[in-house]
């Protein structure tokens, strides 16, 4: 798949809520209450839908608008879609999971997308890339679990990116 708009873009309508169940956040100016990681948002609809959309950052809610899952959500929900991750606690840690991880590539696809943009070597243009395709591989994938490969193209993408500036990712 070309990395394009479509490539980071959130799609909330095929999602499971992910980013107002998976994830924590403490009350503070930008959230209105504390939710713990894998417990539904109390706004949170059984539709998925906020019950408070229209008004969030009006009731102190400023952290969800700014909040961007750059479009792992939907792909984690996609790959969970047959799962009876709601009734069975076992699978919606997967799905909890999956989502991160699927944050964390997607935050990495990004970073080497904009590395793009930079001033460099053929040698490491070609090196970027050929992570950016296995990252693309690994997001992309309909894997109903965290994987191996994943991690270790994280890693690799780390790596590639600090060798690029040393010192400034510490």
């Amino acid at each position: 798949m070309a990395v394009d708009s479509i490539t980071f873009s959130a799609d909330c309508e095929k999602c499971f809520g992910l980013c107002c169940t998976a994830l924590s956040f403490d009350r503070s100016d930008q959230f209105g209450h504390d939710k713990l990681g894998g417990e539904p948002c109390q706004f949170l609809e059984r539709d998925f839908r906020c019950r408070i959309h229209a008004r969030r950052e009006d009731l102190g809610y400023s952290g969800c608008e700014a909040f961007d899952c750059m479009g792992a959500g939907q792909r984690a929900s996609a790959a969970f879609a047959s799962l009876n991750w709601r009734q069975d606690s076992a699978v919606s840690r997967r799905l909890y999971a999956r989502f991160s991880q699927l944050l964390l590539l997607q935050e990495m696809r990004q970073a080497l997308v904009t590395a793009g943009t930079l001033d460099l070597p053929d040698e490491n243009h070609a090196q970027r890339r050929d992570i950016l395709a296995r990252i693309g591989a690994e997001a992309d994938g309909m894997a109903p679990d965290v994987t191996i490969a994943a991690r270790d193209v994280l890693a690799e993408g780390k790596a590639f990116l600090r060798s690029l500036a040393p010192g400034l990712l510490d």
